[in-house]
């Protein structure tokens, strides 16, 4: 056989299939620096190395070294791999092309980028057509809202939903708020995103003094959501919180980010040091990372204890909307609005001495450091004195109707989930 003819039979053997391959939709060989073929168990098998590029239809491969199947129109890839599929790069250690289901398998230092969301995991899947991209494992997505870290994610890039499960967690960098859960549902176009499975907000912030702040939320179900460019977040049954001297339960909690405000619905109890709070919602604004006025509306109940000697003696205020003003972190105003009703205690050289039962219009209390200095009533007024000898043993007969002093203060803590990960764009 002469030489030009054995090359001619290498040459149909290992690189025919490529020239008729723009027809048939397969795996096209661009370019590589050495191309050895081989025959195995009976499969024609071509090794490509160095600068290697592959092609079919609008995706190209770039690779340090490529193992092609021809019959079987799949590729491994390794060293350097780079996926380009319009405005989609994909960037791994190494990975498999599946052609006929145009699929890549990425693993190690997996990265992708869209051009408005970028991923790193450890192994992951791309599907071109359906334009899914699936990770596993250290899952890393920075989107132009947060962080967001993973076990698992699913995101599908025409919809802008992605779905994260394990070990979840979103970190909002400017406002300084992490959200834990077990599953994330999130579109990046419209900003929406809804935790399940025992979600935890932690907001971490910086009094003028240094001193840390943080806010803690638990729920069954967390929404985060934009409006008119402030985010919010909603806490969607069996709402706890806490925030250094300040707790609260209910159905329903919403809290606005930028102008720190929390609203409470749903039978909602809040605590403020000693003081417990109760109404149909609940409205609470801070300034400055401080507590400046609490509203609450419909049915408004405020007790205290009068002293903590005498657990059985409770201070109470009770009317339709009660308002509290603060100052330096203290009580500094009160103020109880329609059928407003007062349980005052009252001591004289520290020892007991009876109790006080008004009613009126508006009842209004004024403290100084934190003990109440004036009280004053407008409108309609009633009251009743009561002397110690008829109040001894028989607090409880002086309790306004729809007392109910509870216990079950939620004490709150940031969750414990270490995890492994890699910076974004430390990748490629």
């Amino acid at each position: 056989m002469s030489k030009s003819v054995c090359v001619l039979m290498i040459c149909c053997l290992f690189i025919g299939p490529i020239l008729l391959s723009d027809e048939n939709d397969v795996i096209i060989i661009r370019n590589a620096d050495s191309l050895i073929g081989k025959r195995i168990d009976g499969e024609n098998i071509r090794e490509l190395v160095g600068n290697v590029i592959l092609e079919q239809r609008d995706v190209l491969v770039y690779c340090d070294r490529a193992i092609h199947y021809p019959a079987r129109n799949n590729a491994f890839l390794e060293g350097n791999v780079r996926v380009v599929d319009d405005t989609v790069t994909l960037i791994a250690d190494q990975g498999f092309y599946h052609g006929n289901d145009r699929i890549l398998d990425g693993e190690g230092n997996l990265y992708l980028d869209d051009g408005v969301t970028r991923l790193t995991a450890h192994y992951g899947k791309y599907y071109i057509d359906e334009k899914i991209a699936e990770f596993w494992e250290n899952v890393i997505v920075d989107d132009p809202a947060g962080i967001i870290y993973s076990d698992h994610l699913v995101h599908r890039r025409d919809e802008g939903f992605s779905t994260a499960t394990g070990n979840v967690r979103v970190v909002d960098r400017e406002r300084g708020t992490t959200v834990y859960g077990e599953l994330l549902e999130y579109n990046s176009e419209t900003g929406y995103s809804r935790m399940k499975e025992s979600p935890v907000l932690v907001h971490i912030d910086t009094t003028d003094t240094g001193q840390i702040d943080t806010l803690i939320v638990k729920s069954s179900i967390m929404e985060s959501e934009i409006e008119d460019t402030a985010r919010k977040f909603i806490a969607i049954d069996e709402v706890e919180m806490n925030r250094d001297e300040l707790s609260a339960r209910g159905r329903l909690a919403t809290y606005l980010v930028e102008t720190d405000e929390l609203s409470l619905t749903g039978s909602p109890i809040l605590w403020y040091q000693e003081n417990q709070i109760t109404g149909d919602s609940i409205h609470v604004k801070l300034e400055e990372r401080r507590l400046r006025t609490l509203e609450v509306y419909e049915r408004s109940f405020a007790i205290s204890k009068s002293d903590v000697r005498y657990p059985e003696r409770f201070n109470q205020l009770t009317g339709i909307e009660l308002t509290m003003w603060f100052k330096n972190d203290e009580i500094e105003k009160i103020e109880v609005r329609d059928q407003a009703t007062s349980v005052y205690y009252l001591y004289e050289d520290m020892l007991p001495n009876g109790v006080n039962h008004v009613t009126g219009d508006k009842i209004t209390l004024l403290f100084v450091d934190g003990e109440i200095d004036e009280l004053k009533i407008v409108g309609g007024i009633e009251g009743q004195y009561n002397p110690e000898n008829l109040v001894r043993g028989r607090e409880s007969t002086f309790n306004l109707p729809g007392f109910n002093w509870r216990n079950d203060r939620p004490i709150l803590s940031v969750p414990d989930r270490t995890m492994i990960h890699h910076p974004i764009g430390a990748v490629r």
